[in-house]
């Protein structure tokens, strides 16, 4: 026999209790208000870094670039090694303000000097002008240029040992893990690429990364790399579905 339970003397019944505390704005505003200033602010580092993003983005927009040639820059910059977020920001800041500050400084010495040395001053202007235009995205590609002739230097190893490693049986996206690890001594930049396309792998899928990184480096030596890894990748999944 089943009994009925009463609530206990002072206890009001479950039906009977009182409904939990519905969210309010008005209280959550007074719970902020109550916490003091440092809580509701950035850390030190944090804060520091979210200033200087946005000032590097305030004055990359103060310098437009064309859509063609804002591309070609990022490319460069991929090809150069450079993945930060803000590397074509951090450029074109650079860019500008090597503009403003031949501006001040051979625009302040044209008022100053005797009018017979304002043209070479107007010639420094013109001239650190262009170099501050011009300079940054030369250097941007000398060092791409330079870190792709280190990447090709280093093909050859890496097909050998993609080789030795589908002809043990791994599947291509393992290959691509261990042969990035061995060649991280010798070529430290191909070993880069390699780590970026294992995860690019894991978010997206590994026929994507690889083209990609083939996109990226843009070397005849690639693709036949990339067809064989993809070829391996086709014949792993098909041999999985057999299996089963």
């Amino acid at each position: 026999m089943i009994r009925s339970v009463t609530p206990a003397e002072g206890r009001p019944a479950r039906s009977e209790e009182t409904p939990q505390r519905q969210w309010s704005p008005d209280r959550t505003l007074r719970r902020l208000q109550a916490l003091p200033p440092e809580s509701l602010t950035l850390a030190g580092a944090a804060a520091e870094e979210s200033t200087r993003a946005h000032v590097t983005r305030c004055l990359a927009q103060a310098l437009p670039e064309s859509a063609p040639q804002a591309q070609k820059i990022r490319a460069d910059l991929a090809r150069a090694g450079d993945h930060h977020p803000l590397a074509y920001d951090e450029l074109a800041a650079i860019r500008y303000a090597g503009m403003m500050a031949s501006l001040v400084v051979f625009g302040t010495l044209t008022i100053f000097v005797p009018r017979q040395i304002e043209p070479w001053c107007l010639s420094g202007l013109a001239i650190g002008m262009f170099v501050s235009w011009r300079f940054p995205v030369w250097r941007l590609r000398r060092r791409a240029a330079s870190r792709v002739d280190a990447i090709e230097r280093g093909i050859p190893d890496l097909v050998d040992l993609v080789s030795l490693c589908l002809s043990q049986g791994l599947d291509a996206e393992t290959t691509v893990a261990a042969v990035g690890r061995e060649l991280r001594s010798l070529h430290p930049a191909l070993a880069d690429e390699l780590a970026i396309v294992c995860r690019k792998a894991k978010l997206t899928s590994l026929e994507t990364a690889l083209e990609e990184f083939e996109q990226r480096i843009d070397l005849p030596a690639i693709r036949p790399l990339v067809t064989r890894l993809l070829a391996a990748q086709d014949d792993g999944a098909l041999a999985s579905t057999n299996r089963d």
